[in-house]
C-alpha cells in the first residue's frame, strides 16, 4: 500500500511540474478528468496560490439558496445523515450542492479532524471550477459521473490537504439535480466510500421521484432481490397513466432520454395486458412481471397512492382482459457457418469445455450473445446459470456491488441480509462479459484481479468467495487498437483472449442464402413458410445488412406478414431500402410498378391494418401475429392515426 501511494504521489508531482511549470500535457501521469479540470481551471484565470474557499457567504445569499432548494434538501438530508452515521470513523464531511454548484447542505463535525470544513462548506458557497478550481464536486458537476480527487490533484494549493469523492444526482426528469459528496483531510489511505455514496445518491433520487406524488408508484428491476433497494428502477404515474418522473435506473433500463417525458405513458413503456395499469391503480395488483418494448423482463411492485378516490372514479368501468402476451422475440440464432468460421466455432467449443476464456468479436447484431449462450448450453456447465453483464452500462460507483454483491449493513439503503453480485450468481455456470471493450479503464483492474485470483469478497465482507464460472467476453471493438490507444489494459486483454472467435457480418457470410431460408422457416414457426421468389432472394442477397441478423429477422417477419395467405414472398413484400440496393432493375429482375414500390412506412401501415382486420380489432392478437411487442403496436396505431 505504501509503495502504491508513493508511486501515485511521484507521478502526480511530475505531472504538476509538467503542467504548471513547463506548460506541457501530463497525460499518462495524471488521469484524464483531472487534466481536463486543470485546463478548465487555468482557462478561468485561476492561479494555484489563489485563496478562494474561506471567505464568508452572505446571509442573504445563503437564505436564497436554501429557499429555492428546499425540496432537494428535504430529500437529501435523511440520506446524508445515514451516511454520516455509517462513516463516522473516517471523519468525513457530507456535502450536497444544487445543479449550479452552490452548497445547499453540509454535515461536518467539529474538532481538529474536520479543521475548517464547516467554514468552507457554508450554504451558498460556490464549488464550481470557475471559482475554486479542480475539486471533486466541481469536476463531477462538469463530467456528470462519479469522481475522486485527492491531494495535489486539486488545482488550488489551498484545498490540497483534502480528499473528496463526488457522485452526481439526477432529478425525476433525468436532468442534473446536484452533487452528493464526501470530503475529509487526506491521510494517504485509499478512498473506499464511492460505493456507499453512489447508493445514497440513488436513494436521494428515489425520494425526489416520490416527492412528485402521483397516483401510482412502480418499482422494478431485472433482479427480484434488488426491488427493495435503492438500485431498483422507480417511476411515478398520474391517474391517466402518464409518466410524472423516473429515477436514473429506470431510465437506463428503459432507455428513456432526459427531458423527453412529455406524452410518455404506461402503455408505451411496457408490453403487458391492457388492464394492468388499472388493476394496479385500484390496488388489485401489487406485484407481477412486466416486459419492456424491447422484450426485457422485469419483476415489478405497484403502490397505489390514493386507492379510495380512484376506485370511486373507475368503478365498474374497468374491463378485465384475460390472457397475456408472450414477450417480443429476441435476436434470432443463426446456424453455424462453414469453412474457417465453422472451424473457429469448433475450436471455441473445445476451449470452452477446458475452461479457456473465449473472446467473441463481431458487429452489432451478428449474434454474439446467441453464440455465448450456445457455448454454455452445449458445454459442461449447461445445468448451471448463464449470467450476462453489459460492461458498458455499469455506473462506476456501483461496479463493486453489481459485480461482487454486498453484506448486510455494508452501506446505507442496502438490502437486509445483503445481496449476491453477478460473479457470485454465475458460480457453477457461465459469466458473459458483453461489450467488454467499452468498460471504463478504471474498472478493468478490479476485473483483472478477480480473474487472476479466482476469488472475491462481497462489499463490506471479509470471507473470500471462490469464483467458479466459465468466462465468455464479447465486443464490437478491436481490442488490439484499444490497447494501443491506452484505453484497454493489455494484461486484461490476454487474460480474456484464450480463444478469439470473429463473427462475420451478414454481408460477408458465404452461407447467406441457406441462412435466409433457415431464418425464414424459423420465423414462420409451425406455419408453412411461403417460398422466396428469385427476385426477392436476389434483393436479400444484394443488401449490405448494416443491422446484420437482427435486421434480417425484422425484414423476414414483415415479409411473412405482408405475404400471409400467399405462396410466394415477392419484391413488393420487402421494405423499399432493400429494393434500392437490389438488382431488380436488371433484365433478370424487372423493376416493380410504382404501385408496388412502397416505402417502409407504407408497408408498415398496410401490415398493421391487415393484422388488425384479421384479429377483429384485438390489439394483443394483432401484435402476436405481427411478432412485435404490444406497446410497439400501440405506438404504430397512434402514429398512423388508427387510434386516439
Amino acid at each position: 500500500m505504501g509503495q502504491q501511494l508513493a508511486a501515485f504521489e511521484a507521478r502526480l508531482a511530475q505531472g504538476r511540474r509538467q503542467f504548471f511549470e513547463r506548460g506541457q500535457s501530463p497525460a499518462g501521469l495524471v488521469s484524464a478528468p483531472v487534466v481536463r479540470s486543470w485546463e478548465r481551471s487555468r482557462d478561468h484565470g485561476l492561479r494555484t496560490g489563489d485563496e478562494r474557499v474561506l471567505s464568508p457567504v452572505s446571509r442573504h445569499l445563503a437564505q436564497a439558496v436554501a429557499e429555492r432548494n428546499r425540496r432537494l434538501v428535504a430529500c437529501a438530508l435523511p440520506e446524508m445523515e445515514k451516511l454520516r452515521a455509517a462513516m463516522t470513523r473516517g471523519n468525513w464531511g457530507i456535502v450536497c450542492t444544487d445543479p449550479d454548484g452552490l452548497v445547499v447542505q453540509a454535515l461536518c463535525g467539529s474538532g481538529s479532524a474536520f479543521g475548517n470544513m464547516q467554514q468552507i462548506f457554508q450554504v451558498g458557497r460556490s464549488i464550481r471550477e470557475a471559482d475554486i478550481g479542480t475539486n471533486g464536486l466541481g469536476c463531477a458537476l462538469i463530467e456528470r459521473r462519479p469522481i475522486v480527487i485527492r491531494a495535489a490533484e486539486h488545482f488550488l494549493d489551498e484545498v490540497r490537504p483534502f480528499a473528496c469523492a463526488s457522485v452526481p444526482l439526477f432529478d425525476p426528469a433525468g436532468e442534473l439535480a446536484g452533487i452528493l459528496d464526501a470530503t475529509r483531510y487526506c491521510d494517504g489511505s485509499p478512498i473506499t466510500v464511492l460505493e456507499p455514496l453512489a447508493i445514497a445518491a440513488r436513494a436521494v433520487e428515489n425520494r425526489l421521484v416520490d416527492s412528485l406524488g402521483g397516483a401510482l408508484r412502480l418499482s422494478f428491476h431485472t433482479r427480484a432481490e434488488l426491488l427493495a433497494t435503492p438500485l431498483a428502477g422507480v417511476m411515478t404515474f398520474d391517474a391517466d397513466g402518464r409518466l410524472l418522473g423516473a429515477n436514473q435506473t429506470a431510465r437506463q433500463l428503459l432507455q428513456l432520454a432526459p427531458g423527453q417525458d412529455a406524452g410518455v405513458d404506461f402503455t408505451r413503456l411496457f408490453d403487458c395486458p391492457a388492464d394492468t395499469f388499472h388493476r394496479a391503480l385500484t390496488g388489485r395488483l401489487t406485484h407481477g412481471a412486466l416486459w419492456s418494448d424491447d422484450g426485457l423482463g422485469f419483476e415489478a411492485r405497484f403502490e397505489a397512492r390514493d386507492r379510495s378516490a380512484l376506485l370511486a372514479r373507475i368503478g365498474d368501468a374497468v374491463r378485465i382482459l384475460h390472457g397475456g402476451d408472450a414477450p417480443a422475440p429476441g435476436p434470432t440464432a443463426a446456424p453455424e457457418a462453414d469453412g474457417p468460421a465453422g472451424r473457429a466455432l469448433h475450436i471455441a467449443r473445445r476451449a470452452f469445455e477446458r475452461d479457456i476464456p473465449v473472446l467473441i468479436n463481431g458487429e452489432t447484431g451478428t449474434g454474439k450473445e446467441v453464440l455465448a449462450r450456445r457455448l454454455h448450453d452445449d458445454g459442461p456447465r449447461a445445468a448451471g446459470p448463464f449470467v450476462a453483464i453489459n460492461c458498458s452500462s455499469l455506473p462506476a460507483g456501483l461496479i463493486e456491488s453489481e459485480f461482487f454483491g454486498y453484506e448486510d449493513g455494508a452501506f446505507t439503503g442496502g438490502r437486509r441480509g445483503g445481496a449476491p453480485g453477478k460473479f457470485e450468481l454465475a458460480c457453477g455456470g457461465t459469466l458473459f462479459l458483453d461489450e467488454i471493450g467499452d468498460m471504463p479503464l478504471e474498472l478493468q483492474g478490479r476485473l483483472l484481479r478477480v480473474l487472476q485470483e479466482r476469488s472475491f469478497t462481497r462489499l463490506g465482507g471479509a470471507r473470500p468467495i471462490r469464483f467458479d464460472a466459465r468466462i465468455v467476453a464479447a465486443t464490437h471493438r478491436c481490442l488490439e487498437t484499444r490497447v494501443a490507444e491506452g484505453l484497454f489494459r493489455e494484461d486484461l486483454y490476454y487474460r480474456i483472449k484464450g480463444v478469439r472467435v470473429c463473427l462475420p457480418p451478414l454481408r460477408e457470410r458465404a452461407d447467406r442464402a441457406a441462412l435466409i431460408e433457415s431464418m425464414l422457416a424459423r420465423e414462420a414457426g409451425s406455419a408453412q413458410a411461403p417460398r422466396l421468389s428469385a427476385d426477392a432472394m436476389r434483393a436479400l442477397m444484394a443488401y449490405p445488412w448494416p443491422g446484420n441478423l437482427r435486421q434480417l429477422g425484422n425484414v423476414l417477419r414483415l415479409a411473412l406478414t405482408l405475404a400471409e395467405g400467399e405462396t410466394e414472398i415477392a419484391l413488393e413484400h420487402l421494405p423499399d431500402e432493400l429494393l434500392e440496393g437490389s438488382p431488380r432493375r436488371t433484365p433478370l429482375a424487372p423493376a416493380p410498378t410504382p404501385a408496388h414500390a412502397l416505402c417502409l412506412r407504407d408497408l408498415e401501415l398496410e401490415a398493421v391494418k391487415a393484422a388488425m382486420a384479421r384479429s377483429g380489432g384485438n390489439v394483443s392478437a394483432a401484435a402476436r401475429s405481427l411478432r412485435v411487442a404490444r406497446a410497439t403496436l400501440y405506438r404504430k396505431l397512434r402514429l398512423f392515426g388508427l387510434m386516439d
